[in-house]
């Protein structure tokens, strides 16, 4: 059976420059039918504006799930971002 809707999750936590690159490589993909679930584990203000430019470039359709910085809790942003999309 395929999938109805592709959701591609990408962890980050204050790291703006690779997340950079990795959102450039997927606006670059031939296939452009998926969502792009960012997991953030309570990144600063300048991961947020480089998600809202690439919002505003209206090339990825991206889910941004945020969490405030208490230490390391990588999984519990990921379980909250999984679980709150429609994505299959």
């Amino acid at each position: 059976m395929d999938p109805q809707s592709i959701g591609v999750v990408i962890t980050t936590y204050n790291s703006s420059v690779w997340l950079e690159k990795v959102l450039t490589g997927y606006e670059n993909q031939s296939f452009k039918d998926f969502r792009v679930i960012i997991a953030d584990d309570g990144s600063n203000d300048e991961t947020r504006a480089l998600i809202d430019t690439f919002r505003v470039r209206d090339i990825l359709k991206i889910d941004h799930f945020w969490q405030e910085d208490e230490g390391f809790r990588k999984c519990q942003i990921l379980n909250k971002a999984i679980a709150e999309t429609a994505c299959d």
